[in-house]
């Protein structure tokens, strides 16, 4: 899944843009580091870390 795309779909979860963006960027950075980033409209993650990420969102949704 493209980063964009997961963006996206936070977003769909009623999170702002620049939430959803600030977390996500976060996760990422430590999870595959700051310097193996790549733009967000051509950057893929694995379905797999995408779900794991959208579920964090759903879960601070179903807590707020």
């Amino acid at each position: 899944m493209k980063t964009i795309e997961l963006l996206n779909k936070a977003v769909e979860l009623g999170f702002s843009r620049e939430k959803a963006l600030a977390d996500i960027d976060a996760s990422l950075d430590e999870i595959i580091g700051a310097e193996n980033r790549k733009p967000i409209a051509e950057e893929e993650i694995s379905e797999e870390l995408a779900n794991d990420i959208l579920f964090g969102f759903e879960c601070e949704k179903e807590n707020n």
